[in-house]
């Protein structure tokens, strides 16, 4: 990605950290060889060329960065062209179109009705957070662009090492955000289309309509999702995602009911074992 539409401004703090990049590697060596010195056991030598190697790499990965970053903008952009094909209104509408064409008198296309109607209502509700999805892609791709020289600058030193892969885990995730926001949306309205609702499947109607929001709502928060990819896995990751929807339904008129009743309930238990204890001699079953 060209980053050159950056403010002068911008394009100044990232010098001004450029410069400052051989200083701070050079305090980092210093630091290291003082600390190492201090730990190592009597008459050893401090480990100055293994820093020494480190620095050199640092250097490699200040000058190559520019490329690679370019290298992933290239081919995020290429996939995102790819799977955005899949989201196509044209396409969207004309497979539409097939699967209302298939419908017949029967429970199961009204189910299918019912699930179409959700899919794509949320579908061309949250298409607008494709822009959302390229707001935070610049952001964050500007922010690691300005910081990436100290950042890099950190893995002189083995214990401040991480902010460096923490700068490429973090152009890598980024980049994964447009995909993963494409395949999602594709799932989305294309999940509706699919043969879920037939009795052969035995795929209870609640489950299906609770997948289609599973998905909606996981296209809101592809950020979180990427994290937890990388992070956790895809299981730990699919985890959190419904444990938030069980946290929502919470939320909702029916579990809130129910949380009032529990927390009656739990107050009333309090209640009766406090005044049992202030009267001991209150026989058993009367409260």
């Amino acid at each position: 990605m060209d980053l050159n539409w950056l403010a002068q401004e911008a394009k100044h703090v990232h010098d001004l950290f450029s410069t400052m990049f051989y200083s701070l590697i050079l305090t980092l060596l210093i630091l290291g060889v003082v600390i190492n010195y201090f730990r190592m056991p009597m008459g050893q030598v401090p480990e100055f060329f293994h820093l020494v190697g480190r620095a050199i790499i640092a250097a490699f990965l200040l000058a190559a960065l520019p490329e690679i970053m370019n290298a992933l903008a290239d081919v995020t952009d290429q996939l995102a062209r790819e799977f955005g094909q899949l989201n196509n209104f044209k396409l969207v509408g004309s497979r539409l179109g097939e699967k209302i064409g298939t419908f017949t008198w029967s429970w199961v296309s009204v189910k299918d009705s019912v699930l179409i109607l959700i899919s794509y209502v949320t579908f061309f509700i949250l298409y607008i957070t494709v822009y959302l999805a390229d707001t935070l892609f610049l952001f964050t791709w500007m922010l690691l662009f300005i910081f990436s020289p100290i950042l890099i600058a950190a893995f002189t030193l083995p214990s401040t090492a991480q902010a460096t892969r923490s700068l490429f885990q973090s152009l890598i995730q980024v980049c994964a955000w447009k995909i993963v926001w494409s395949i999602l949306a594709s799932l989305l309205w294309s999940y509706a289309l699919s043969e879920v609702n037939k009795p052969e499947y035995d795929v209870d109607f609640l489950t299906a309509i609770l997948l289609n929001l599973l998905l909606a709502f996981s296209i809101v928060i592809t950020p979180l999702l990427v994290r937890g990819f990388f992070k956790s896995g895809i299981h730990n990751a699919s985890a959190s995602l419904g444990g938030a929807i069980l946290g929502a339904a919470a939320l909702t008129p029916p579990g809130l009911i129910a949380k009032s009743k529990g927390l009656t309930t739990r107050a009333a238990t309090a209640y009766r074992e406090r005044t049992k204890s202030r009267n001991p001699n209150i026989p058993k079953g009367i409260d």
